[in-house]
């Protein structure tokens, strides 16, 4: 197999920088609602 995806520092360094930015977009999209909810209840109260 020529075409062989080989483990390097680049490629592992990569795939955790992409993880680390999709996890803190779906925590920012989760603040983000959880904010959006709060805020009218806490002053309709």
């Amino acid at each position: 197999m020529e075409n062989e995806v080989k483990p390097t520092w680049r490629l592992a360094w990569g795939l955790w920088w992409r993880m680390f930015l999709i996890s803190l977009g779906v925590s920012a999209l989760f603040w983000l609602i959880m904010f959006l909810v709060a805020t009218p209840w806490a002053f309709w109260r």
